[in-house]
């Protein structure tokens, strides 16, 4: 197992590996992408991990950026013999972990075995994409690329989304993702109905072709209207429009989420978890 601390030096010998799969992978070739381009900075303590075989073959790729859960890519069985136990040390630094469900469920009951501490399944999320939008029919008005006169609203929106969506773990500053965005172009979208903006959703950068739908949020006096479904069928389609693979994550406790996205197309790819160890 090596623990690198190059970001640069790190990417170039799992990149390959996770492109095989960009799809699936596509939450460790963003976290990575983002900040070889410098659109994150990359964080100082940034943890870097990855298990070859005794053949040199790689077998899991495990990155934490401060102070988020640890990104696991799958992880065989081979590599969770090893992985763990490097894990427990680094406990209570790394609590949560996240990734492919049952190969992230072996490691975490390795890691708790190792340290004594308990392991608490904290949620489970579905990923889905999507190929043939079927957008919802008869909803008020129409999608729009968000601009900077957007930006203290959308603020206000990330808030709301942290603390409904990201309660276990919401991240500090709730203008980082709409301003990182409208910087970019292009990833930041709202629905705007009688001359207002009434609900607002994401992309990420693309990477390896693969863009993941996110911060989808309608302000609650305007929910039951559709907005969102249509906001997010829209922007799916100008993905796909652009030869780009849309994809997405739900909270599989959230029925409400899970049928909207099936209902404009979006198919079930994987299920992911995210544990806490102590």
């Amino acid at each position: 197992m090596t623990a690198d601390t190059s970001l640069p030096d790190f990417a170039a010998a799992v990149m390959p590996w996770l492109l095989r799969d960009p799809v699936r992978n596509n939450q460790l070739l963003t976290m990575l992408q983002s900040r070889l381009d410098g659109v994150v900075p990359t964080e100082p303590d940034l943890l870097m991990l990855r298990v070859d075989d005794s053949l040199g073959a790689l077998r899991a790729v495990a990155v934490r950026p401060p102070p988020f859960p640890m990104l696991l890519s799958d992880v065989s069985a081979g590599a969770v013999i090893r992985l763990g136990p490097h894990l427990a040390r680094h406990r209570p630094e790394v609590r949560r972990f996240t990734g492919p469900a049952a190969s992230t469920e072996l490691l975490v009951a390795r890691v708790a075995e190792r340290s004594g501490a308990p392991a608490s399944l904290l949620a489970s999320y579905r990923m889905f994409q999507i190929s043939v939008v079927r957008p919802p029919a008869g909803v008020a008005g129409h999608p729009r690329e968000a601009a900077l006169p957007d930006r203290d609203r959308l603020v206000e929106w990330s808030a709301a989304f942290q603390r409904e969506a990201l309660a276990e773990h919401p991240p500090s500053d709730p203008a980082a993702p709409i301003d990182g965005r409208l910087a970019l172009g292009s990833l930041l979208w709202v629905w705007e109905s009688g001359g207002e903006p009434v609900a607002m959703t994401a992309m990420t950068a693309p990477a390896a072709g693969v863009v993941r739908i996110n911060l989808v949020y309608t302000p609650p006096p305007q929910r039951g209207n559709g907005y969102a479904s249509a906001l997010v069928a829209a922007v799916s389609r100008a993905a796909l429009a652009a030869r780009l693979r849309p994809v997405l994550f739900t909270d599989l406790a959230n029925p409400t989420s899970n049928k909207i996205y099936r209902a404009i197309g979006y198919r079930p790819l994987q299920d992911t978890s995210l544990w806490e160890v102590g």
